[in-house]
């Protein structure tokens, strides 16, 4: 545990080389970079937390993306990390995209996997999808909406591993701490400030993510050093689903800044 922002944030730091730091998203935790440790790890410091409220972080509001973002800064602070590449799943690169626009100078990369660069319920699937998750999780806690959001995500019968672990991962996240990121992640919006970003970006975007590739291609071109990459075949935890095809393509961009 390391002290950050008044609150107790868990963090698996292993590796060594160039500092890389990990975001999860929306009801996970470190564990959904499992299958990323290995290569990542080989090449770099890898910084792995807990976002508050989440895994075995403390839970102490608020829960805001520009909370999480400032706890991020402290952590890589704690560590005596000046710079880091910077990796953000989901609710993970609204974070991401927050700290890359509050603290330019230590975020030496972006990779941006399925998100967008705001969450306000500006249509009506997007008011569907919110709506849904909070009924689920008033009903049957966050391990109902990770089982019946989990069939979406990983259908394969092959992925039925997937599944649980990730259900069971779930079923361990606080429903008001859940709620209560929802509620605040549902009133971010940072697209008026993606010309601000000065980090060198890749977003990747799952073939059958939540949003198509052609709304993420929209809001990628106003990244000034961004490109945009569909990962075929992937729904919206590409790191899970497709994790070879997904750290060749993190580490591939990671390398051709050192060139």
């Amino acid at each position: 545990m390391i002290g950050v922002n008044s609150t107790r944030i868990a963090c698996l730091d292993t590796g060594t080389g160039a500092p890389l730091l990990l975001i999860h998203g929306l009801g996970g935790s470190h564990d959904d970079w499992r299958l990323q440790l290995r290569d990542f790890a080989a090449r770099h410091r890898v910084i792995v937390p807990d976002l508050r409220g989440f895994g075995a972080s403390e839970r102490r509001e608020p829960f805001t993306i520009q909370q999480h973002a400032r706890d991020m800064i402290g952590l890589l602070s704690a560590l005596a990390i000046e710079r880091a590449h910077v990796i953000g799943l989901s609710m993970g690169g609204a974070i991401a995209i927050e700290l890359a626009l509050r603290a330019p100078a230590i975020v030496a990369s972006l990779v941006l996997v399925n998100t967008a660069p705001g969450f306000t319920l500006t249509n009506w699937q997007r008011r569907r999808m919110a709506w849904l998750r909070v009924l689920i999780a008033l009903a049957l806690g966050v391990g109902g909406v990770a089982r019946i959001f989990g069939k979406g995500v990983f259908p394969a019968r092959n992925q039925s591993r997937l599944r649980k672990r990730s259900i069971r991962r779930a079923s361990q996240t606080s429903r008001w701490v859940y709620l209560a990121t929802l509620r605040a992640l549902t009133r971010w919006n940072a697209e008026s400030r993606l010309a601000a970003i000065r980090a060198p970006t890749l977003v990747l975007g799952a073939e059958h993510d939540y949003t198509s590739s052609a709304e993420k291609k929209r809001w990628v071109a106003r990244i000034p050093h961004a490109r945009f990459l569909m990962i075929p075949g992937s729904r919206h935890l590409t790191e899970l689903d497709s994790p070879e095809r997904f750290n060749r393509e993190v580490l591939g961009f990671l390398n051709s800044l050192q060139r």
